[in-house]
């Protein structure tokens, strides 16, 4: 789709040249008419002037042609006339051995005829009575010159209207890029808007958009209004099915393997696919409706602040350092990016040794998150099974198991990659890969 300044400069540049050509076309259309009303009068003197050469004879009128003009004398000179008596027909000595058609009515003829040598003819026919006979003159001149100056004229006068309208068009473009600056101004702030650099448009723009940026600014509030209720309705719904849930396994485990061992394992089972189906349900959800301009990821600001609370929180000798630069506000959700986060370092803290190292790089269209400790690591035949909820190798490091299954899930609802490998320099390297929405230059 073309844009609108170019538009714009297409349909000016349009709206210009037809007009002026129009006009330029009426413009040689009156010098044309003026033209020949000027030539007429000098034709109608020269049919006086050709009259005054005819003389009385004894046979009746005769013409002097040493009274003539020497125009009419010199061959093809594009002056020319002819005579007609009822007795006689005289024709200029200029026309040669060539014709020309005589007009049938009185005074400046219309249409032009062809004369010799490609000449156009303007022709203009009198009536004179001379000794009681009636006496036609016809006078004509070549018209060609004045037609080769209206169409020098004419392309002349195209071109340089043309040059002007192209030098009004590129003036009307940098007039149109400069009134179209508050729009550039409005994407500049969207893009903003959906990086998470800003919660809402600012409303010092010019009036012609200020009812588009309050409309924005109010959609805005409304969709994070229905999507803190949609995630507290979701929270509501997890809550609510945890409970029977919990209930339905307490009973599997009590009551119906009393009754059938083999009955309790598949219900148990049941229930179990029933949780973790529900669970990676709600987090798909919650995630979908949970990136909001107001609570994006910023790594600059909320990672130190983990690392912190998980120094605090261990209260032992640990080196949790950050490698590389970190990125600005990405666009994700801060409680998920927190979550994915503390429970990868977490993890990597109960087994490390000293050190755990982070790093976070932003790429075109992912986040790569790198979470490295010189612990035990794991073995490669059972990196699979830690990504299970519940599953531990050690009963006797505290937690519940939990860490790395809640992070694959997490993972798995953003559709990324988490991938368990051993670091080169001793214990676990755990990359996680997270997509990320276009958003544009």
């Amino acid at each position: 789709m073309s844009s609108i300044g170019r538009q714009l400069g297409v349909s000016l540049f349009i709206s210009l040249l037809v007009p002026g050509v129009l006009a330029g076309q009426t413009a040689i259309w009156w010098l044309d008419q003026r033209q020949r009303a000027t030539l007429a009068a000098s034709l109608r003197e020269e049919t006086v002037s050709v009259l005054a050469a005819l003389a009385r004879g004894g046979n009746g009128l005769r013409l002097d042609r040493q009274a003539l003009d020497q125009v009419y004398q010199r061959p093809l000179s594009g002056r020319y006339f002819l005579i007609i008596t009822p007795q006689a027909r005289w024709r200029s000595r200029s026309l040669w051995d060539t014709q020309f058609e005589e007009p049938e009515q009185e005074g400046l003829s219309a249409t032009l005829v062809d004369g010799p040598q490609d000449q156009k003819l303007l022709r203009y026919r009198a009536h004179y009575q001379m000794a009681s006979q009636p006496v036609i003159v016809v006078v004509a001149q070549d018209y060609a010159p004045q037609l080769q100056d209206f169409s020098r004229l004419k392309t002349g006068a195209l071109v340089a209207w043309i040059a002007l309208l192209a030098v009004l068009a590129a003036v009307q473009q940098g007039l149109i890029r400069r009134g179209l600056r508050p729009l550039l101004q409005v994407r500049q702030q969207l893009q903003q808007f959906r990086k998470g650099q800003r919660a809402t448009l600012d409303k010092n723009v010019a009036r012609e958009l200020k009812p588009l940026v309050e409309e924005v600014n109010r959609l805005q509030g409304d969709i994070e209004r229905q999507l803190r209720r949609s995630r507290h309705a979701l929270g509501d719904l997890s809550h609510g099915l945890k409970t029977p849930l919990a209930v339905m396994k307490n009973q599997s485990r009590t009551q119906l393997l009393a009754l059938s061992p083999v009955l309790a394992g598949s219900f148990n089972e049941q229930l179990s696919q029933m949780e973790a189906g529900i669970k990676r349900a709600l987090g798909r959800a919650r995630i979908a409706a949970s990136t909001t301009p107001t609570n994006r990821f910023t790594p600059v600001e909320d990672v130190p602040l983990l690392l912190r609370t998980l120094q605090r929180a261990h209260d032992r000798d640990l080196n949790l350092a950050i490698e590389g630069v970190l990125p600005p506000a990405l666009p994700l959700e801060r409680e998920d990016m927190l979550e994915i986060l503390g429970n990868l370092l977490d993890n990597a803290c109960k087994w490390t040794h000293r050190t755990v190292a982070l790093s976070l790089q932003r790429q075109s269209t992912a986040l790569l998150i790198t979470v490295v400790d010189d612990g035990p690591g794991i073995a490669p035949s059972q990196r699979q099974a830690v990504l299970a909820r519940g599953q531990r190798l050690d009963q006797q490091v505290p937690g519940q198991g939990l860490g790395l299954g809640i992070v694959s899930d997490m993972v798995d609802a953003y559709g990324g990659e988490l991938t368990l490998d051993e670091n080169p320099g001793g214990g676990l390297l755990v990359r996680v890969r997270l997509p990320l929405a276009d958003l544009g230059e």
